[in-house]
């Protein structure tokens, strides 16, 4: 994925994200696509490099952009494995890749809203919107990339949403608790 490509990916999502999952779900295209390598990783890797002058401080920016870098996979895929355990016991297999793809993306806002950590108070107001678009946008692509019912699949999706709740706060107080350990 190209760089504009992946701007205009980042910018569907967070601004068109229906119509995002309805290309996504039709598009079934011959190419193979690595959603963690062609846009989880970059997008994460642009947030944690947009973090660099925010800080100021060379080394101490190099080493919390690492530890960030790594917490934000690990959530990524805890929510991955995790929404597809709940979804479906018997062929988890078969959805993991549908609930990487659905999370990968759906993670967008809370990435990119991690350049606001800094803003002291106002950061727990700015995560928890993200926080809240993020689970929209995730319902969303379950229901709609996975072809989920929702009647029938609504405890499931309470648990995801749990699930995501959990990981994602989790995640806020490990940074928070990084920015406190290099002292930013």
């Amino acid at each position: 994925m190209g760089v504009k490509e992946l701007f205009s990916a980042i910018f569907t999502i967070l601004f068109r994200y229906r119509k995002f999952w309805l290309d996504l779900r039709q598009s079934n295209s011959g190419e193979e696509f690595n959603v963690l390598r062609d846009y989880a990783v970059p997008v994460i890797a642009l947030v944690q490099l947009a973090k660099f002058p925010l800080i100021g401080v060379p080394r101490s920016a190099m080493f919390f952009a690492g530890a960030n870098f790594l917490i934000d996979i690990a959530a990524l895929y805890l929510l991955a494995g995790g929404a597809a355990y709940l979804l479906d016991r018997e062929r988890s297999e078969s959805i993991q890749s549908g609930t990487l793809t659905v999370f990968s993306y759906a993670m967008t806002p809370v990435w990119i809203f991690e350049l606001f950590c800094f803003t002291g108070n106002w950061s727990s107001l700015f995560a928890f919107f993200a926080l809240a678009y993020t689970l929209v946008i995730a319902r969303n692509g379950l229901v709609v990339l996975l072809r989920l019912d929702s009647a029938l699949s609504a405890t499931a999706l309470r648990n995801i949403a749990l699930l995501a709740l959990t990981v994602n706060s989790a995640t806020f107080l490990l940074v928070r608790a990084l920015i406190r350990l290099f002292h930013f």
